[in-house]
């Protein structure tokens, strides 16, 4: 079975991934824009997991595994994982990498200081959802050979997971089942785009239940009614756009606001948000704080 899964890469992508070295130095991971509304013209939605993002280099002719943070650094508390990576890629040769997210804890995907630990993280699980060590294939074509690779694994690896992925399901609606079943939200992927190692592209969009952004105060409006008297809204820039946030904010914040509106106005203020428009605005903007850092 897995010399005929080697003859179907080989003859498919023209590539043989299982000999080859990774095309992007260790640690160097792709990351995700946020969801705008516009979808590419073929995509699948993948369940976003909040975790740890862990790349995972497999040394197959050697037997050694290593794990390490997006950034290159050593995750040690995932080393007890190697014995299953190797189960997972059976018989394959070379080097390979996993681009996975991983959890612990004894709640569903909360607990994450265990990963960040020396000590080992024993009930830690990895989610593996792509491959890029195939980085100049596409999506569709990594996730074709990454589900081939599971389902040809004996004996099933228990602590690494395959991330589900679907086609022909909004990201809306993906959003409502996936956040029900307590991940965090939804990756939406263009299939037919490659992994960019280190570079935050569109191809890959989240959509979480919230966001946040750093912006300049432009503006603290006096509130009425209710409000009156104190701050009822403040005005950042967003590259070219105007955002008024008006929640987020206790009374006596507001009131804090207006009394030092001449200081604030200038000052950097992190935002939450649910998703950036199609217009590029924010929906749902939040007050998290004043930035005193920057």
């Amino acid at each position: 079975m897995l010399d005929e899964l080697f003859s179907k890469v080989e003859a498919q992508f023209n590539v043989r991934p299982f000999t080859r070295k990774p095309s992007a130095p260790r640690g160097v991971a792709m990351l995700a824009k946020t969801y705008c509304g516009e979808l590419p013209a073929f995509y699948a939605v993948e369940p976003k997991v909040d975790g740890v993002r862990v790349i995972v280099t497999a040394d197959l002719d050697n037997g050694v595994v290593t794990f390490a943070s997006r950034r290159g650094n050593p995750l040690r508390s995932l080393d007890h994982l190697a014995d299953q990576v190797l189960d997972l890629f059976g018989s394959f040769r070379g080097i390979w990498t996993l681009d996975c997210e991983a959890v612990a804890g004894k709640g569903f995907f909360n607990d994450v200081g265990e990963i960040r630990s020396e000590a080992p993280a024993l009930d830690a699980r990895l989610w593996v959802f792509d491959l890029p060590c195939m980085g100049t294939s596409t999506y569709r074509e990594r996730r074709k050979v990454l589900a081939d690779v599971f389902d040809a694994a004996l004996p099933k690896p228990c602590c690494l997971h395959l991330v589900p992925s679907l086609v022909g399901v909004l990201p809306e609606e993906a959003f409502r089942d996936f956040t029900a079943q307590g991940f965090e939200g939804v990756m939406v992927k263009d299939c037919d785009a490659y992994y960019s190692h280190g570079v935050r592209s569109a191809a890959w969009q989240k959509l979480k239940a919230s966001d946040t952004v750093d912006a300049e105060i432009v503006d603290v409006v006096e509130g009425a009614g209710k409000c009156a008297g104190m701050a009822g809204r403040i005005v950042v820039r967003l590259g070219r756009r105007y955002v008024n946030v008006g929640t987020g904010m206790s009374n006596a914040t507001r009131r804090d606001l207006l009394a030092r509106r001449a200081q604030v106005i200038g000052q950097t203020a992190e935002v939450a948000f649910h998703c950036v428009t199609p217009d590029a605005s924010l929906r749902h903007p939040s007050l998290v704080r004043i930035r005193g850092d920057k």
